[in-house]
């Protein structure tokens, strides 16, 4: 790597390694001095190029006068300004133009003069009228302003010149104070600068703040509001509205691992007591526990009926992954009044016993009519028949049980009302909730997995419809499905 650069990367190095507050001041102090330079150079020239204008202007007006002054003098005529001449601020020189000498300058007790030795006075331009010129001085650093032209006699060339110090001394004193006043404000914006950019940034330190404590763990910081409407107040509400997504995003996660914690721990729960049943029944029978053949054949019997709870608890697990996972099918319309029959007529035929019966939601409504929705008609089945099942399975014998259906609000609904027990207020919320059940003992014994009406809510919601948990009036527990309402000119297939 060269010197150069070297130190470029140095430099580089430094000014990346700078605070935002420190570069931006550092960008407006050099905008600011890049200002005032160009600002005052301008001026600067403006002033010089200003003054000596005058000075030119001062010069033309006393060219005439000056040489015929001093022209009269070299001819011994009376002068009026003869007086007059010595004192003025003014340098003349006569020059004769054969010789290229002068002849006479005054005033002669002048010092400090212009250096003219280098001016040729034989100079054609001379001829086209005056001419300005600028030449140093003698023994001096000093300029001076010279206006040359030749004299009406034609045979004499005369310069009137004049020092350029007031107009050089004017210019220096207003760099000086320019620079002064420079100083002055660079110094002020610079203050100024740091402490508006401390103040404009003091919103993203509390962007960093809250970054720093949701980093730390605490999901719920947020960054303070501000009545401001300007860039930082807009970038505080989008990124207060991120982060309430992120910690929604981290509740509904954890939520869901908890809910899988809790499924799995439920899961081999359930399937414990039936592998416990059946590994004992096989060691029991391998270690020759049973002998007489009814025996085998009960202990059989166990393992089977085990068996098939099992294979029943793993169908109903399968059955809601598939539901939290898979997409939708392709929605169909469904007719629920034939889907409503088929249930009633299936769970007839299971229990003969039992006075189930499918009737118009509205009591007024003289009968059944069509009652269309999109969705799967399998799975739409499946929850009519959980409801109907489940309302069998928990209520005594004999109790009479109704499939209601009709429309509402623009929705299909669909209610199984049963006139049991009813399911105490304090647990009715937790119904579908996946194992839970609020007889444990009873469901267990009756093979129940506690999955049924978690698999009935799955369906229900991925056709956007809902279910709920109401009491029968008199007594019992009704399940209303409520369905987006398909409307459809085809005629009811069941009445």
């Amino acid at each position: 790597m060269t010197p150069l650069a070297g130190a470029r990367h140095r430099v580089y190095t430094r000014l990346h390694n700078l605070s935002l507050t420190a570069r931006l001041v550092s960008v407006v102090v050099l905008l600011t001095l890049t200002a005032f330079l160009v600002t005052t150079t301008l001026t600067a020239y403006l002033l010089r190029d200003y003054l000596t204008d005058r000075t030119d202007s001062d010069l033309r007006s006393y060219l005439d006068p000056l040489a015929d002054s001093a022209v009269a003098q070299l001819m011994n005529q009376p002068d009026p300004g003869e007086d007059y001449l010595p004192s003025t601020p003014f340098y003349l020189v006569i020059t004769h133009r054969e010789t290229n000498q002068a002849i006479a300058w005054a005033p002669r007790s002048q010092e400090i003069r212009p250096d003219l030795s280098a001016v040729a006075w034989d100079d054609p331009r001379f001829a086209e009228g005056p001419f300005y010129f600028t030449v140093r001085g003698e023994g001096s650093d000093g300029q001076w302003r010279v206006l040359a032209d030749r004299h009406r006699s034609g045979q004499l060339t005369v310069a009137v010149a004049v020092p350029l110090a007031p107009v050089q001394s004017t210019v220096r004193q207003l760099v000086l104070l320019s620079s002064i006043v420079g100083f002055c404000t660079l110094a002020a914006v610079a203050l100024l600068g740091w402490f508006a950019v401390r103040r404009s940034f003091r919103p993203l330190g509390r962007i960093e703040d809250t970054a720093r404590a949701i980093a730390a763990g605490d999901l719920t910081s947020r960054i303070p509001p501000r009545a401001a409407h300007d860039e930082v107040a807009s970038l505080s509400d989008s990124l207060n509205r991120m982060l309430a997504r992120i910690e929604h995003s981290f509740a509904v996660r954890e939520a869901s691992e908890q809910r899988m914690r809790q499924f799995v721990a439920d899961a081999s729960h359930e399937l414990r007591t039936p592998l416990a049943t059946v590994k004992g029944y096989a060691e029991l029978y391998r270690v020759g526990g049973v002998r007489e053949p009814e025996d085998v054949a009960g202990a059989m019997s166990r393992i089977e009926n085990e068996a098939g709870r099992m294979a029943r608890l793993v169908e109903d697990l399968l059955l809601l992954t598939r539901l939290d996972s898979q997409p939708a099918t392709q929605p169909r319309d469904v007719d629920l009044t034939v889907l409503a029959a088929d249930t009633v007529q299936d769970a007839r035929v299971r229990r003969d016993d039992r006075d189930i019966r499918l009737v118009p939601l509205d009591p007024a409504a003289e009968g059944l009519s069509g009652v269309h929705t999109m969705g799967d008609d399998h799975g739409l089945r499946q929850v009519f028949t959980n409801l109907v099942a489940n309302a069998l399975e928990h209520t005594p014998d004999r109790t009479p049980l109704e499939v209601a259906l009709g429309s509402s609000g623009g929705r299909a609904v669909v209610e199984i009302r049963d006139h049991g027990p009813g399911i105490p207020p304090d647990v009715a919320d937790r119904v579908f909730e996946r194992f839970y059940r609020a007889d444990p003992s009873r469901n267990r014994s009756s093979g129940g997995t506690g999955l049924g009406l978690a698999i009935v809510a799955a369906i229900v919601a991925r056709h956007g419809g809902t279910v709920r948990h109401l009491q029968t009036p008199g007594g019992g527990a009704t399940f209303r499905v409520e369905l987006p309402l398909h409307l459809t000119t085809e005629p009811a297939d069941a009445s």
